[in-house]
């Protein structure tokens, strides 16, 4: 219970500042036909305001994220076919009919690479992205193409907070999940906020980002995802 309690302390300090904390999602509606396939078409990470950069600095620190997201993209799609038929990323990377739908984002995001490919973003605005927003065509579109029932699209915001009562500075990750069908409605969408474990900094220093340390992001990344996945699990069943 306490140290619940203390991340609790950790995520509300953070909370106001972050982007995802300040944007309503699309309304969710139940699926019109059965979702037996589904297909991850876009994954992104953004380091907000550079908060993961740290003792590392802004380029290492991306090249260490950019690093992790091809085992984040392997495991999300493996928990995924754990709840669903999936067409895995690496049979329509290429496609361009997937790649012409891709759009430059507002923000500044990092995706996986398959085969020497980005994996696509769908959605142009900061509202857009930071809801994992798709419009109905898009959605309607990639369901089509890709020969599935739904789309998946995950965005996760990487940042530090520091706590109140004990100021220590810990990794911070807020994923956002949705789900959209081939009728173009947005049938899920769920975001879960998860603190990392280990201790990155004191209060008076930077964080400390290398190697070992941003795995810390990358655990917080998966526990966030292993709640949303499980409520998707339910609601699509």
């Amino acid at each position: 219970m306490l140290r619940h309690n203390l991340q609790l302390l950790f995520s509300y300090l953070l909370l106001p500042l972050s982007l995802v904390a300040c944007v309503t999602a699309a309304p969710v509606q139940k699926s019109s036909a059965p979702i037996n396939r589904i297909a991850l078409v876009s994954l992104s990470v953004n380091n907000w305001a550079g908060m993961v950069s740290g003792t590392a600095g802004d380029a290492k620190a991306t090249a260490l994220i950019n690093g992790m997201l091809d085992g984040l993209l392997t495991t999300t799609e493996y928990k995924l076919a754990s709840i669903k038929r999936i067409n895995r990323v690496d049979n329509f990377v290429g496609n361009a009919n997937y790649r012409n739908m891709s759009v430059v984002s507002e923000l500044k995001l990092m995706s996986p690479k398959v085969n020497g490919a980005a994996v696509a973003n769908f959605a142009q605005s900061e509202e857009e992205v930071i809801t994992a927003r798709l419009a109905p065509e898009t959605a309607k579109r990639l369901c089509s193409q890709l020969q599935v029932d739904a789309v998946v699209v995950v965005y996760s915001e990487w940042a530090s907070a520091q706590g109140s009562f004990v100021p220590t500075k810990r990794a911070l990750v807020k994923n956002v999940v949705s789900v959209w069908d081939r009728s173009g409605n947005q049938v899920f969408f769920k975001r879960v906020d998860e603190m990392g474990e280990g201790v990155l900094g004191g209060p008076y220093s930077p964080i400390v980002v290398n190697e070992g340390t941003i795995k810390q992001w990358g655990s917080a990344y998966l526990k966030s995802l292993d709640q949303i996945l499980a409520e998707m699990k339910n609601t699509l069943s």
